[in-house]
């Protein structure tokens, strides 16, 4: 198993993002728009829509209607400000602190966004939720997502988790130059049938995991995802840590907390929630290794990263056994004289 403590992407590490956080400048009919430029329409609630040009001289075409003329690309929010006064249900950014409100209450004037008795908050913001750790939300957008950030540090691994699209490409550049380049498809079926091989549906791989960048201190590094409508749940870069070998047994389960409840009838009804995936595993691992698997234990207490049971990203047991999250159990045992053993409980943020 590898163990990829994550470098934390701040606004100094982000060079560039193909997702909005804070909206373009609202549509105008009297502005002409070049190829590729882009504007946003206000819609209900403080959602904004942006919008991307696919001509030149595009001169009053409204986007929504016209989609000759303008494509969808990503969904953001109004900015909060202490001068509005927001609706019930109403949704807000805070641009600084990358994150997502709801308001919780009527005629919501000049409240700050601490408040929580007005204001709930709900999330991160489309551009960085790639950055956050919860895997139930993405950066979202049209294709391609093309993303670059400078680590700032030396890396050799990158997760990317929570997929939506066709292929995922990571560039590695130093001083302008190409040093690593990858290119994976993210798309596959299994085939064990020649009907499987003529009429199979292909599935969505939803993570990739690369651990062989070269660790350049001064690299920046680009994540380009392509498909249709494009997601990505988690990126996270670090360096891999190896704390043993994941042993035949592993389990991997899930905390539900969808909820039936049922009437004096017996009749249910069903209240779909979240549900949190977790594994068990038994490591073996070298008695030299040791001391590392400790202090592994130290710094990933209550931190999240990346634990994967297995580098071969082709085999099919990989996705079960790869968590963004915490451990909830890490006994060491060292009843054998040559090795260790590692009883391992992961849980997903």
């Amino acid at each position: 198993m590898i163990v990829i403590p994550p470098v934390a992407i701040t606004d100094s590490l982000l060079v560039s993002s193909t997702a909005f956080e804070v909206a373009p400048a609202a549509y105008n009919s009297g502005t002409t728009y070049a190829l590729g430029a882009f504007a946003s329409v206000a819609g209900s609630a403080g959602l904004i829509t942006v919008y991307k040009s696919l001509q030149n001289g595009n001169l009053n075409k409204t986007p929504a209607s016209n989609p000759s003329w303008w494509a969808y690309h990503c969904d953001t929010y109004q900015q909060y400000s202490g001068g509005t006064t927001y609706a019930l249900g109403d949704v807000v950014i805070d641009a600084t602190a990358h994150k997502v409100y709801e308001s919780l209450a009527a005629s919501n004037t000049g409240n700050a966004l601490t408040d929580a008795t007005k204001w709930l908050h709900t999330g991160t913001t489309n551009k960085w939720a790639m950055f956050d750790f919860d895997r139930s939300i993405g950066t979202s957008q049209a294709s391609p997502l093309v993303v670059s950030f400078t680590p700032g540090e030396r890396i050799d691994s990158i997760a990317i988790l929570g997929v939506v699209g066709t292929s995922v490409q990571v560039d590695m550049e130093v001083s302008a130059s190409v040093v690593y380049t990858r290119t994976a498809s993210m798309t596959g079926r299994e085939t064990l049938s020649w009907s499987d091989y003529f009429f199979g549906n292909f599935d969505q791989n939803p993570s990739l995991l690369l651990t062989d960048l070269p660790p350049f201190a001064n690299a920046t590094v680009t994540v380009t995802i392509t498909g249709s409508s494009v997601s990505c749940g988690a990126c996270v870069v670090g360096r891999a840590i190896n704390i043993g070998e994941v042993q035949y047994g592993a389990t991997n389960d899930a905390l539900n907390f969808s909820r039936i409840e049922r009437d004096d009838f017996g009749n249910g009804t069903l209240n779909r929630r979240k549900i949190v995936p977790k594994t068990n595993q038994t490591l073996f691992f070298e008695k030299s290794m040791t001391n590392k698997v400790i202090a592994v234990r130290k710094s990933l207490n209550a931190a999240p990263a990346v634990w994967s049971g297995l580098v071969d990203t082709g085999d099919g047991y990989f996705d079960a056994l790869l968590i963004l999250g915490i451990y909830k159990q890490f006994e060491v045992s060292l009843k054998e004289p040559s090795h260790g053993t590692l009883n391992l409980e992961l849980e997903e943020m």
